[in-house]
């Protein structure tokens, strides 16, 4: 329970994080399976049939402007979502670390996961921890601490549309 406590308080300070505060975020992969149950789609909180995960939900919706593509905030072109950013998605192959993406915490307290070019790969809801297919609301894995450090752990289905963007 404690613990729990701690990662929501965490992830409520990375919702509301200035870009002075944003951090590279690391990329892990998982098995759905493997999820504890208080992380899997399995408990209503990280289920995409919750209305507040929810695609249909307009703050987590890509017609949101917020969340929009063509929001310049969520631009491949601005910046601070580049390779050189200080929102980068990175994963680990052969030891090194790679560009992934990027992602944007939205006014409206959504947090958007972006490819290099700017496509809508990811979202997680305000009040969740569970990220979500940005063109379907399927559920593709969680924000966790993963050795101490808060990452993105996405499932087969999140590698899925990760390896499939641009």
């Amino acid at each position: 329970m404690r613990r729990t406590l701690f990662e929501c308080l965490l992830l409520s300070l990375v919702a509301v994080a200035s870009p002075a505060l944003a951090v590279d975020l690391p990329i892990v992969f998982d098995d759905e399976s493997a999820l504890p149950y208080y992380l899997s789609p399995s408990n209503y909180d990280n289920s995409p049939s919750n209305y507040d995960n929810s695609i249909s939900n307009y703050d987590n919706s890509p017609s949101n402007y917020d969340n929009s593509e063509t929001n310049y905030d969520n631009s491949a072109s601005n910046y601070v979502n580049g390779p050189n950013g200080s929102r980068r998605l990175l994963y680990r192959e052969e030891g090194s670390p790679k560009f992934a993406g990027y992602y944007v915490v939205a006014k409206n307290g959504t947090t958007n996961f972006f490819s290099p070019r700017g496509k809508r790969l990811f979202y997680n809801p305000k009040k969740g921890r569970a990220v979500f297919g940005g063109k379907d609301g399927s559920f593709c894995g969680v924000l966790a601490r993963v050795k101490g450090e808060l990452s993105l752990v996405l499932t087969e289905h999140g590698a899925k549309v990760l390896m499939l963007s641009d």
